[in-house]
């Protein structure tokens, strides 16, 4: 009987997935509807797209956002919080298979569709590779379909 809203960083965004982890408080994938690593744009932006060596218009915002609906009242908007920016997910040790580089790791798909919390500190990604029509991690292949395991150490305190 209750309702409240989720407010998009930009009215060009959409929603992936929403799962919630309490009673009061969600994971929510937000995004753009651009695809490709940001690190692989084109120089000039203007390639075409049978160009397979980089993005003309790659991915620019993918986040995952945990919203909190406690003490909001019906209509108003969640409580949301930026908690992981899919763009720039750090990765120190180097433990991304592909799409890793300089300390830093990128999931820049058109679909990211699926988050939820497997552990405490740990939730799972997923994108939906819409086969065959999405090419988001290497210029000019297919994508395949990715789960990525992030921890996330603080979840529990947001």
């Amino acid at each position: 009987g209750r309702w409240g809203r989720y407010l998009m960083a930009s009215p060009d965004h959409a929603t992936g997935d929403m799962n919630f982890i309490s009673p009061t408080r969600a994971l929510v994938i937000e995004r753009d509807s651009r695809q490709g690593d940001p690190a692989l744009a084109c120089p000039d932006g203007t390639a075409q797209e049978a160009q397979s060596d980089c993005f003309a218009e790659p991915a620019r915002f993918k986040r995952i956002y945990v919203v909190d609906f406690s003490g909001v009242a019906d209509g108003e908007a969640a409580k949301k919080i930026a908690f992981v920016d899919l763009l720039a997910i750090e990765d120190p040790d180097g433990k991304a298979r592909i799409g890793g580089r300089d300390g830093k790791f990128a999931f820049p798909y058109l679909t990211v569709e699926s988050v939820d919390l497997v552990a405490e500190d740990t939730i799972i990604v997923a994108n939906d590779n819409n086969f065959p029509f999405t090419k988001g991690r290497r210029p000019g292949e297919i994508d395949a379909n990715e789960f990525i395991l992030l921890r996330v150490p603080g979840l529990s305190d947001l």
